[in-house]
């Protein structure tokens, strides 16, 4: 997705440890080749980070810029920050959209910024890029970013997976609206289960989140039986 939008706007060249994934992927090329680029896009899950950081550390040159796309900001940024060279610029982004809710054009769609350790002149060119592809930027700390997810995808990627586990779709006999949450929770059950743990258990508030959301379903459910 990230190629088919960057191709034909900036000198790309893309790694990935599995070469099967780099089949017919024009921009392929090495790690090291990879790492010589000015901006470097570490796109791994999240719990893959910290290693990848302290892979790729020794390889950096003054005046690169890295920058992660994990969907959990707090402790990814916190990994970069740790294991990078102080001579490294750092950005953490977190594009708000994937293949499937990107599939008709990202036009529009959010890109959530963490400006933790980057030069001015730097970010304004990145968020200009950005504003070329008619992205929507926010803005946010890694920790607010972490809240407002915790309340939003954490909870909302739980409904999709326990969904899932119940066979539970659009049937014959539906309204509207339902139809419209299922076609919804489908797109998300089409993430890897990695993402899926890795958005549970590496974001600080997800867990809170998760009780509090299960309290309630349990305190409406018990208001209910004694209705019945």
């Amino acid at each position: 997705m990230v190629c088919r939008h960057l191709r034909n706007r900036v000198d790309l060249h893309v790694f990935d440890k599995d070469a099967e994934k780099l089949s017919g992927v024009a921009e392929a090329s090495s790690l090291d080749l990879v790492l010589r680029a000015e901006l470097i896009v570490l796109a791994v899950p999240i719990s893959a980070v910290q290693g990848t950081c302290a892979e790729i550390a020794a390889s950096l040159k003054p005046g690169q810029i890295v920058v992660d796309t994990c969907s959990v900001k707090a402790r990814p940024v916190s990994w970069m920050l740790e294991a990078l060279p102080a001579f490294v610029d750092i950005l953490g982004t977190h594009p708000l959209f994937g293949p499937d809710s990107g599939k008709e054009g990202i036009a529009g769609l959010k890109i959530a910024l963490c400006p933790v350790r980057i030069a001015p002149d730097k970010y304004a060119a990145i968020c200009d890029f950005l504003r070329s592809l008619e992205l929507v930027l926010v803005e946010v700390t890694p920790e607010e970013h972490d809240r407002q997810m915790a309340l939003s995808q954490a909870v909302f990627h739980l409904i999709a997976q326990a969904m899932r586990r119940l066979d539970w779709g659009v049937k014959p006999i539906s309204t509207p609206g339902p139809e419209s949450f299922f076609r919804l929770v489908k797109t998300v059950q089409r993430d890897t289960d990695q993402l899926f743990l890795d958005m549970e258990c590496e974001n600080p508030f997800a867990a809170d989140c998760r009780r509090q959301f299960i309290d309630e379903i349990e305190r409406i459910d018990s208001e209910l039986r004694s209705l019945g």
